[in-house]
Formats: structure tokens, C-alpha cells, sequence
């Protein structure tokens, strides 16, 4: 990563920001914090966004508005091709140099729009209103069916006031009660038909009350849980009201559909339009706030940048192009502590996809070693081993493949993803074949072919076959020694990064101990050396160096007791060894449980004559997807989990900061 230092006549900025942002291969530094210095403060100012910012602001509303209004009305639906199969965004070219023409352009679709749209949208918004309000009144009057009163006398008269609402159905006595003494005799309450609301069992009420009694009678009402009705310019019985309020329902319900007709059309006219103009103002915004990053003077800005060793030079003309040889450009090394300074990782095409698993962990610390490499091939190794099966994994290339193409097209991740699942089926396949499962034990269940005797494959997960005698030990020795080679990469890798950062304790005390055992048990095994109780001399050796070691590291960091701890370090050393024995474990859990399903579904389809091979039928498609999921999702996880926890933890830390480059989002555009 580079540093990039430019200043810029202020006449010429807004080209070298649109450039570079169509370019995309700078991450802007925020100079804010820097310019709060004295030293900096007395050469440059704070910059703030672009003036433009708050008229492309508000154009966003508008469009924003109307495509939240295009948007209550459509009537898209996704049907099950759409899904499998998602066609791309027709991306619309746009040319545009300024950012006047951005928002002339923008302002006259929106006056376009504006003609046909408002008038109907604003017909719509009050007939929803109105519609709201009629729907509220209409359950309001409902409760008041018992009551058969003319509505219009409800609300204030001369001399007296006429109220309606409902309080709970318990408390209707005391209410009463309470109301006369309130209003010293000058009240009528009136009780309906009880209802129930909210699981509460409730009871309508009319009171009448001289208008000099009515705030004590309010008060006093308010004690009971008193729920007063709106209900104003209706006239007739709660009957005869209803009657008239569905009837302009209806005729609301009528016009509403035509109008939402119309807007329907014109949003099938403008949509794709608006999504455009939106995206300009959009990436307008990014522009015009992209200044309060900056530092300026009268008539210049000043900008710094993170710039990719790769893309310098090009960042560098592509400013000088822009400003017309009126500005100055600096590319440098880093000037700031490594925590600060962006990563961006940079692995050939076919290993990209697999960045996402190690951005799961975190991104590696700038100057740190990227471990997506060296991840991909252990990964695939350790998926196939677990699954193990090659008609699953044939299903697996299937679906990572039209995850890949189908998905891919709109989602970069799922692509990624689908990447990944089909290079993982592959492998499960390939190990399917080796260990022989073709969902399980099908072909002996169902079609009597052995394919151990008959030597069709090489080893057998769950017995013998021709060529291995015990498969079970020969794979559960295969993950150690896999186990082992994977820990000895982890570890050479720690310790070259740390010899290169002059760590050289480090790399003795955390890496090169166990590169010494571990190659101690390769030649101790292989040439059997002077054994004592049966283990070569050469491991019995480099055990006692190690514990040695391990005590003088324990010493080091907490004395005496830290020596006795670290003495202990080997059995954690042997856990991490031994937690590769998960790979036979989900080995021998793919085949038994394919196994279980295979002898379900015999069963049934022998013990029951015609509808029994239904059955069976049905057993073995739930019985195996459910084992393909289930498997396929641990597998991925356990994978995951072997290189997260045992592998990194050898030489990786993790911990950058993601390089994010200024560069403009384009969806429904291109330039």
C-alpha cells in the first residue's frame, strides 16, 4: 500500500474527484483529525461537502418519495423461475462531466414525473386517509348497535353535552355512581351491548351532562379506564350510520382501485428511470461529501489517499489528467502506525472466492501474511474427507454451480459462494469415490454389488475392504498424519514471518519448538533409533527439549509457577494434533447415517408389499437429504473450524483494517 499527497487548484478538483471515483482504486483519507494539529491548522483549513450536497439532497427525497409511492402500489411478483434463474439489472450508459448536468438532468425527469404522478398520488393519500378515518368510526359505532339514538345529536348543545365511549364491563356500577355524585345529580349514562376488545370484556356507553358539568364528568371518567369516541358529522341510528359508512367505503374501495391502476401504469413507465436519476443523485452525494475529507487553502485542496503499490502510478496520472497538469502528486510509503494503514488482498482469480472465509476470521494485519492461500487446498482436502460420498457431492457440484451462474449474476457473494461449494462437491466426490459411498452403502443394500470385495474401492470408512484391512484405524491414521503435516505448515510459516521481524525468541519459543518435534516423530518413526520402551531415542529427546523449552517460556512470563504450567504446554500442543480425528469422526457419521437410511427404507419397502416400495422410495429421499444438509453443513463448519482454531493460531493474528475504495456504486447505471 502507498501513500498518495496531492494538492489541486480548486478550480479543478471536482474532475480529479469524479475521476477518481469512477476509477475506484483509491481509499480517501479523512484529514479532519490531522488538521486539528497546530502545525497543520496553520497551512490548511477544514474542508466541508461540496455545496451542490444539499440540492442533490433534497432531489433524493423527491425520488425517494415517489419510489416508496411506486413502490405501496406495485403488484411485482417473484415466481419460482425467478428465483432459480435472476436476470441481471439492465444497467442504463449515462455521460455526464458535471455535476450540474446530474441534477438538470435529474430535476427534469422528476418535473416529468411530477405531471403525470402527483395529482393521482395525492388523490390516492386522501382517500386513504378518509378511509382510515371512516374504518375507525365504523368499529367505533358498531359497539353502539344497542343503542339506537341519533347519532347527530352526539357533541355539545345549548345547554347540554352528549358524549359516547366505552369503559370496562366491571366497573359500569361504580361508574355510574361515581358520575352522579361528580355532577350532582345532572347526568345520564346510558349502557349498550357489551363487546370484547384487547381480551377485555368492555361495555358502550352514552352520558348526557349539563356543559358546566362536563370537565367534572370527564375527570371522573377518565378513573375508568374510559375510552371516548370521535364520532362527528354522522347522522341516523348506529344502524342507519353503518349503512351509509360501508356504502362510501365502497365507493372510496372503487376509486382507490383506478387510481392505484394508474399509478401502477406509471410505475411501470418510470421506475426504471427514477432507480437511475436516484443512483446519480446518489453517487453526486458521495462526490460532493468526499470534500469533507480534505484540507484547502484559498484556492487549493489538499487530499491524501490510500493507494495499492499496483495502482500508483496510475492514480497518480489519472490526477494530473484530471487537473490539467494544475496539481501536484506525492506517492510515499506509509507514514502511519500499521493498524492504521488499509489491506487489500490480492490472490490470483481462482483463489479469490476463498477471501470470504478469511475475511470470516479477519482480515490479516498489514505486512502480515495472507493465509488464503495456503487455506484453499486443506480446506477442500479436510470437506471431502468429512462428506465423504459422490453422489453428495455430486449434488453439492450441482448446486454450488448454479449458485455460481445463476446467483452470482446479481450477488457477488453468492457467487463466491457457489465457487466455493462447487470446487467443495468436486472433492467430495472424489473422495466418494475413493472410500466407496454412493449415498452410503446403497449399491450392496438395494443391487448386492460389494464394491470393497469386488475392489471398486480403495478403502472401506466403516470395515475392510480389498485393498486396506481396516478402514476405521487406516483413516483415523491418514487425519493424524494429515493433522500433523497441516500443523508443520502453520508453524514453518509462523516462524519464517517471525525471523523476518527479528522476532527471533518468538519464532524459537512458539514455532520452533514444535517444528523440532514434530520432525523428531517424522524420523523417529521412520528410522526407529535406539528405542527405549519402544519409542526412538530421537523423540524421547526432543520430548524432554520441548518441555525444557516450554518451562523457560513459563519462567519467563510468570516465574515459577508460569515454568510448571508451561511444562504442560505439550498436552495442548497433542490436542491440537488429535482434534484431526474429527475428520474420520464425520467420515464414519456421513456413511452410518446413510447406512441407517439405507436399511430403514429395505425394511419397510420388504415388510410391505407394493405400498411398502412407496415408502421406501420416500424414506430414502428425505432420509438422504436430510443426511446431504446436515452433513454438508457440519462438514463446512468443522473444515472451517480446523483451520480457524488449530492452523492460524500457529501464525496468524488477523486484525486489519478492510481497504474500502472510493469508487461509485452502480447498479441501474454505467458510465
Amino acid at each position: 500500500m502507498k501513500k498518495l499527497k496531492a494538492v489541486i487548484l480548486d478550480e479543478k478538483i471536482d474532475n480529479v474527484v469524479r475521476s477518481l471515483h469512477e476509477a475506484g482504486i483509491v481509499e480517501l483519507c479523512d484529514l479532519s483529525e490531522k488538521l486539528e494539529d497546530m502545525e497543520w491548522k496553520a497551512l490548511l483549513s477544514s474542508s466541508s461537502s461540496a455545496d451542490y450536497v444539499r440540492n442533490v439532497t433534497s432531489l433524493m427525497i423527491r425520488a425517494s418519495r415517489i419510489l416508496d409511492m411506486f413502490s405501496s402500489v406495485s403488484q411485482k411478483e417473484t415466481s419460482i423461475k425467478d428465483i432459480l434463474n435472476p436476470k441481471p439489472v439492465e444497467k442504463k450508459k449515462v455521460s455526464f462531466s458535471s455535476y450540474e448536468e446530474v441534477i438538470e438532468y435529474a430535476e427534469k425527469v422528476l418535473s416529468d414525473i411530477s405531471k403525470e404522478v402527483d395529482e393521482p398520488a395525492e388523490r390516492l393519500s386522501e382517500l386513504d386517509n378518509k378511509k382510515s378515518k371512516l374504518l375507525q368510526m365504523k368499529e367505533q359505532i358498531t359497539y353502539l348497535k344497542g343503542l339506537e339514538f341519533d347519532l347527530k345529536y352526539l357533541g355539545s348543545g345549548e345547554f347540554v353535552f352528549i358524549g359516547v365511549g366505552s369503559v370496562p364491563k366491571e366497573k359500569i356500577d361504580e361508574l355510574k355512581a361515581e358520575l352522579e355524585k361528580a355532577a350532582e345529580g345532572y347526568v345520564d349514562v346510558f349502557a349498550g351491548n357489551e363487546f370484547e376488545k384487547d381480551k377485555k370484556i368492555r361495555v358502550p356507553i352514552v352520558f348526557v351532562t349539563l356543559k358546566e358539568k362536563l370537565e367534572d364528568v370527564l375527570s371522573e371518567l377518565r378513573k375508568f379506564e374510559f375510552e371516548r369516541y370521535d364520532i362527528s358529522d354522522v347522522e341516523g341510528t348506529p344502524s342507519e350510520a353503518l349503512s351509509k359508512i360501508e356504502n362510501e367505503l365502497a365507493s372510496i374501495e372503487s376509486e382507490r382501485n383506478s387510481l392505484v391502476e394508474k399509478l401502477r401504469a406509471l410505475a411501470n413507465k418510470w421506475e426504471k428511470e427514477l432507480l437511475v436519476v436516484y443512483e446519480l443523485l446518489s453517487i453526486e452525494k458521495a462526490r460532493g461529501d468526499a470534500y469533507s475529507q480534505f484540507g484547502k487553502t484559498d484556492r487549493t485542496y489538499y487530499i491524501e489517499a490510500w493507494v495499492p503499490a499496483r495502482d500508483a502510478e496510475k492514480a497518480k496520472s489519472l490526477i494530473e489528467n484530471s487537473a490539467e497538469g494544475f496539481a501536484f502528486v506525492e506517492i510515499a510509503e506509509p507514514d502511519e502506525p500499521e493498524e492504521k494503514i488499509p489491506v487489500l488482498l490480492n490472490n490470483p482469480k481462482a483463489i479469490k472466492p476463498f477471501e470470504m472465509l478469511t475475511e470470516m476470521y479477519a482480515l490479516p494485519k498489514y505486512n502480515e501474511v495472507d493465509p488464503t492461500l495456503l487455506l484453499v487446498p486443506g480446506f477442500l482436502l479436510f470437506y471431502g474427507i468429512m462428506l465423504t460420498d459422490a453422489v453428495y457431492g455430486l449434488l453439492l457440484t450441482i448446486t454450488g454451480l448454479w449458485i455460481w451462474k445463476k446467483m452470482g449474476k446479481v450477488s457477488e457473494g453468492a457467487g463466491k459462494l457457489g465457487y466455493i461449494l462447487t470446487l467443495a462437491g468436486i472433492a467430495t466426490t472424489i473422495m466418494g469415490i475413493i472410500t466407496g459411498g454412493y449415498l452410503g452403502d446403497f449399491l450392496l443394500q438395494f443391487l448386492g454389488i460389494d464394491l470393497y470385495e469386488a475392489g471398486l474401492a480403495f478403502i472401506n470408512p466403516l470395515g475392510e475392504s480389498k485393498f486396506v484391512p481396516n478402514g476405521p484405524i487406516a483413516i483415523l491414521e491418514f487425519s493424524i498424519a494429515v493433522g500433523v503435516l497441516h500443523l508443520l505448515i502453520g508453524l514453518v510459516v509462523g516462524f519464517v514471518e517471525n525471523m523476518k521481524k527479528g522476532n527471533k525468541e518468538d519464532a524459537i519459543f512458539n514455532q520452533g519448538i514444535w517444528i523440532l518435534l514434530i520432525l523428531a516423530l517424522i524420523i523417529g518413526l521412520i528410522c526407529p533409533i535406539s528405542p527405549i520402551y519402544g519409542v526412538s531415542a530421537i523423540i524421547w529427546g526432543a520430548l524432554v527439549i520441548v518441555i525444557v523449552m516450554c518451562a523457560i517460556k513459563g519462567f519467563k512470563e510468570n516465574g515459577a509457577m508460569g515454568a510448571m504450567l508451561g511444562a504442560m504446554d505439550i498436552t495442548g500442543f497433542l490436542g491440537n494434533v488429535l482434534s484431526y480425528a474429527r475428520l474420520l469422526a464425520l467420515c464414519l457419521a456421513t456413511g452410518g447415517l446413510a447406512m441407517a437410511v439405507n436399511i430403514m427404507a429395505k425394511l419397510v419397502g420388504d415388510a410391505i408389499p407394493v405400498v411398502g416400495i412407496i415408502l421406501a422410495i420416500i424414506v430414502l429421499l428425505f432420509g438422504h437429504a436430510f443426511n446431504f444438509v446436515m452433513n454438508g453443513l457440519g462438514s463446512f463448519i468443522h473444515s472451517l473450524r480446523l483451520h480457524y482454531v488449530e492452523f492460524f493460531s500457529q501464525f496468524y493474528e488477523g486484525g486489519g483494517k478492510k481497504f474500502i475504495p472510493f469508487k461509485a456504486n452502480r447498479e441501474y447505471t454505467t458510465a
